[in-house]
């Protein structure tokens, strides 16, 4: 005969090497990741709160501040001879007031271009802690993706388990009602 009890939710492992592993029951599911991807999000974890740190509190002291202000600062002196004292002296232009004009206006781009730099330091951290977080996006997508097959692979054992199980008792019901009907003849006859 058939079995009395109803199928339970089947356990289902899904490891996919690289992706990890998932394990479903009727308790839930379960990840297991891969010792790269341990790696990853330690090196994660440890990395990006520095890099938040620096976006939220930019460091102005700092050396990688300090070479990129350097780089401006000489970009800027280069301006000033180029754009500014060369014109005015190669047409016998530089008096007092032309050169404290054209200091005003180098002073105004100076200004402009050290906001720019502070915007563009702090815009450079913003990209670090973004590339800092991407590693957790992707093992993420991984774990989701495996969790999922698990899953779906769990409700079709599930499923197919379950039907089994209406199969049988239908095909039980069936047997039932032949012997009764069987018994009935036999006991009619009998009459």
């Amino acid at each position: 005969m058939g079995s009395k009890k109803a199928p339970e939710y089947a356990k289902t492992t899904t490891d996919t090497g690289l992706f990890g592993k998932a394990t479903t029951s009727k308790k839930g599911s379960t990840y297991s990741p891969t010792d790269f991807q341990r790696q990853l999000v330690g090196i994660t974890e440890n990395n990006a709160g520095n890099f938040l740190n620096n976006y939220l509190n930019p460091n102005y002291e700092s050396d990688e501040y300090k070479q990129g202000d350097a780089y401006y600062t000489n970009k800027m002196n280069n301006m000033l001879e180029n754009n500014y004292i060369n014109p005015l002296l190669s047409r016998n232009l530089l008096r007092g007031s032309t050169a404290s004009d054209a200091m005003r206006g180098f002073a105004n781009d100076l200004a402009n271009n050290e906001y720019e730099r502070q915007q563009d330091y702090r815009n450079q951290q913003l990209q670090n802690y973004q590339a800092a977080m991407l590693p957790y996006a992707t093992i993420y997508d991984m774990m989701t993706g495996t969790q999922g097959l698990s899953n779906q692979l769990s409700n079709n054992v599930s499923n197919y388990n379950a039907e089994v199980y209406k199969a049988q008792q239908a095909a039980n019901a069936t047997k039932y009602a032949a012997t009764a009907q069987a018994l009935g003849n036999i006991g009619a006859s009998a009459t």
